[in-house]
């Protein structure tokens, strides 16, 4: 099944969960060295996330538990023991 040439990319943003077209979207990656990097080729190989371009979207991204959650692994931030 080929797409049109009508065919729009819809992304959905991790932080609230709104459905947007892909260029109206932020994509980040997780680089090499498991840091957040803002991918805005849209072409760095590795699991992305999509947030809008709304500033409240991309600081809830950074929260420690939905990275975990979304990128399926620990971010590198330390544990507070106590």
């Amino acid at each position: 099944m080929s797409r049109g040439k009508g065919h729009v990319p819809v992304r959905t943003c991790v932080a609230c969960g709104a459905k947007r077209n892909k260029e109206e979207m932020v994509r980040f990656v997780l680089s090499q060295d498991k840091d957040l990097v803002r991918d805005d080729s849209g072409s760095r190989a590795g699991r992305g996330a999509y947030a809008c371009k709304a500033s409240s979207c991309v600081e809830a991204l950074m929260d420690r538990r939905r990275f975990e959650r979304i990128f399926r692994r620990p971010s590198r931030q330390r544990r507070e023991t106590g």
